[in-house]
């Protein structure tokens, strides 16, 4: 079972935060995150949005500790690299972020860590079934506004996680998608399969995140 580290700004994101948290009871993969990424998504919520420590504290989500200093990093962003280095602490696999393109390649080269974008994460380890079934439940429990899965799926899951809503494009019926809508240029960012986390050694396997087995199941 892989570790994935959980940046702020997906943490801070209710839908992909959903998914992702849904998913792992079926998608083979334990989420982690540090104190310092939730003070910083919680810095970042709207005032009437249920503060994650209270999220967290509700759903049993597992906190791990953050170092007490950073790591020597030459190539992540500077507000990023305590989110690296407590991702690195904790020896997750992947660090799951909106913004892949804000960790260096050289330092995840030398942690051993894929920088991965939780729409990618989430259409490699997320079954159909699994897929359908959290939406649907999601859409009915929405207590203000009940939500058809379809609208769910191509108004919300096509923005947010685009890689996602691509895999299962279909899985509602036709969908349809904003003709301005652009996913983001970078989705991952390593050198360890998003499915089954082998090294990926050759060039399409650094671009797509998925080594030549993965690729051809």
């Amino acid at each position: 079972m892989s570790l994935a580290f959980v940046d702020a700004n997906v943490l801070v994101s209710p839908v992909p935060r959903t998914i992702l948290y849904l998913g792992a009871a079926h998608g083979g993969y334990t989420l982690v995150y540090s104190k310092h990424v939730e003070h910083e998504a919680e810095r970042h919520q709207r005032p009437q949005q249920v503060p994650v420590s209270t999220l967290r504290a509700r759903w049993g989500w597992r906190l791990v500790p953050d170092p007490k200093a950073p790591l020597e990093l030459t190539d992540t962003d500077t507000k990023d690299r305590p989110v690296l280095t407590a991702a690195a602490a904790c020896d997750a696999t992947f660090l799951l972020t909106a913004n892949v393109r804000d960790f260096g390649d050289d330092d995840l080269t030398r942690l051993g860590i894929s920088a991965v974008h939780p729409g990618l994460f989430a259409a490699h380890h997320l079954s159909l079934a699994t897929y359908r079934s959290i939406l649907t439940n999601v859409g009915a429990r929405r207590a203000r506004e009940p939500r058809n899965p379809l609208a769910i799926h191509e108004q919300e899951i096509a923005v947010q996680l685009p890689a996602l809503f691509e895999r299962y494009r279909d899985a509602f019926g036709p969908a349809r998608t904003a003709d301005d809508h652009q996913p983001p240029a970078v989705q991952f960012r390593g050198h360890s399969c998003v499915r089954c986390t082998g090294p990926l050694t050759e060039p399409d396997g650094l671009l797509t995140g998925l080594c030549p087995s993965c690729r051809n199941t």
